[in-house]
């Protein structure tokens, strides 16, 4: 274990609790946590403690877990490892405060209060190697509102109404962000969007510049000639494994029109191909066409479209007839072609798989295995992650196993009775058990969405699921003719229209 970890192996009584909070008091103090977040890192850290002791083993049974602390630059994580009962989170059932008014013993309390004082809450189930809970909270958790005095947001929000400069007269070069300029990129992002942006880091000034030490973040900025930034790009990478992301984007409302995202885009998408990456996907909103159309005019192609994957948005100067929650279309630009390309399709999807393949441009090897399953012998692999400001939730299956339904039943239960939104599956596609399967989780509620490409192995079929969610599909802005193919197959299979 490395220097930044720390493991209590404990006994499952609760008479041990008060030593497990006791190492996150001292922990956090140790890393900077003022007193009211050490305080909801103690209330978080009890209620998951707490969780396994009295649900994850068998009444009377004596064993052991592990707690990892984890200083991390962004914050502090904490991991609970158990091996006990498989963790059912649709038997704690939903706190309401006004359950509370009548009995201040509600159930559902603690797992409420965990998610109120801890950033992020995922559960990971690891198949034979057991059960994890992470908990997450960021350290210097200020945004940059709360950075500047009085006069320097009042310069801020002046910028959000100045007029636009005329088209090429501001002359900017393009390069990567120096450490010391993150205040001004939250600035420009606030300056942009307010605070609607989806990624919330980008607000943060710390956590900004402490994502582009680790890569999880490469920032390219425009810069004027007397050093002012005026815009914004990055490669969003969270996992190495993955394909990042093209997102971050934002120009000052005065800058705008002058040519800056394109400039960006294309020193991006080279230091992708300098990094030998595989690809890089973008999100582009569909309730109006113009961020496909750009994407588009730099090779980008569709793959996939998320519906209802973000919050109700109005646009100014677009006409909108039902405010509904926003869809994305998917895009993908490959810098390399993959090698040793095999697919394992479901028989009933084969044709449009294709046919997104040929559109992005690749010929991978696409197999129909028999109808036939045989599930390794150790249990499947999933983890979830959810987005709290989207109501988003994913489901990732990282193996599969003989239990593999019943975790993707429970974990879509409890993700639906925490009235998130909409839900997306996300199948390996190296593996024929996903072509076999994909029938049976379509009869749970799931249907097509499209396609993930990875690097060599990892491409993903991504299905979807809609919580009592009607969307008006006319409403949706497709600037591309396979785009508008895959709109009707989709539309054509979504459950909801059929009720």
């Amino acid at each position: 274990m490395n220097k930044n970890k720390l493991k209590l192996t404990i006994p499952n009584n609760l008479k041990y609790l008060p030593i497990v909070l006791n190492v996150v008091r001292n922990v956090a103090e140790s890393m900077g946590f003022d007193k009211n977040e050490i305080t909801k890192l103690e209330v978080g850290a009890e209620e998951a403690v707490s969780n396994v002791i009295k649900y994850g083993f068998p009444e009377e049974e004596d064993a052991n877990f592990d707690v990892i602390l984890e200083s991390l630059p962004l914050g502090l994580k904490i991991i609970i490892k158990e091996k006990g009962l498989p963790f059912d989170p649709t038997l704690i059932p939903k706190f309401s405060k006004k359950t509370l008014e009548r009995d201040l013993k509600a159930r559902g309390l603690g797992t409420y209060l965990m998610n109120q004082c801890i950033d992020e809450v995922t559960y990971h189930n690891l198949g034979k190697e057991g059960i994890e809970t992470h908990l997450f909270k960021h350290l210097n958790n200020k945004q940059i509102h709360q950075m500047m005095d009085i006069d320097e947001l009042s310069d801020v929000d002046k910028e959000k109404s100045e007029e636009q400069l005329p088209k090429g007269s501001v002359k900017f070069s393009i390069r990567r962000m120096k450490p010391e300029e993150a205040v001004e990129v939250s600035k420009c992002a606030y300056s942009s969007y307010g605070y609607s942006y989806i990624n919330e880091d980008i607000y943060y000034p710390d956590r900004v510049r402490e994502l582009n030490k680790t890569d999880e973040l490469i920032s390219f900025v425009a810069v004027t000639d007397k050093n002012e930034i005026i815009a914004h790009s990055a490669l969003e990478q969270e996992n190495k494994e993955k394909i990042p992301e093209l997102g971050a984007a934002f120009t000052k409302p005065k800058y705008r029109g002058q040519g800056c995202l394109n400039a960006l885009t294309i020193e991006i998408l080279s230091e992708a191909r300098r990094r030998n990456l595989t690809g890089v996907y973008a999100l582009a909103i569909t309730t109006h066409p113009f961020s496909q159309k750009t994407l588009i005019k730099f090779g980008f192609k569709d793959c996939a479209i998320k519906i209802s994957s973000g919050g109700e948005r109005t646009y100014k100067g677009i006409e909108q007839k039902i405010i509904q929650r926003e869809s994305v279309m998917f895009m993908f630009y490959y810098t390399k072609q993959p090698k040793n390309h095999i697919l394992y399709v479901p028989k009933h999807h084969k044709e449009m798989i294709k046919g997104i393949y040929d559109h992005l441009g690749v010929s991978p090897e696409i197999i129909i295995p028999e109808k036939k399953i045989e599930f390794p012998e150790n249990p499947a692999s999933t983890h979830v992650k959810s987005n709290q400001r989207s109501k988003t939730a994913d489901i990732m299956v990282d193996s599969y196993g003989i239990d593999i339904m019943d975790i993707v039943k429970r974990n879509l239960k409890a993700i639906c009775l925490l009235r998130f939104e909409t839900i997306y599956l996300y199948l390996k596609l190296d593996n024929p058990i996903t072509a076999l399967l994909t029938e049976e989780f379509e009869k749970m509620g799931f249907f097509f969405s499209g396609i993930m490409p990875g690097s060599t192995g990892n491409d993903e079929l991504i299905l979807q699921y809609l919580n009592n969610y009607v969307i008006d599909y006319s409403q949706l802005k497709i600037a591309s003719d396979k785009g508008n193919e895959m709109l009707a197959y989709i539309r054509q299979r979504d459950p909801n229209l059929k009720k």
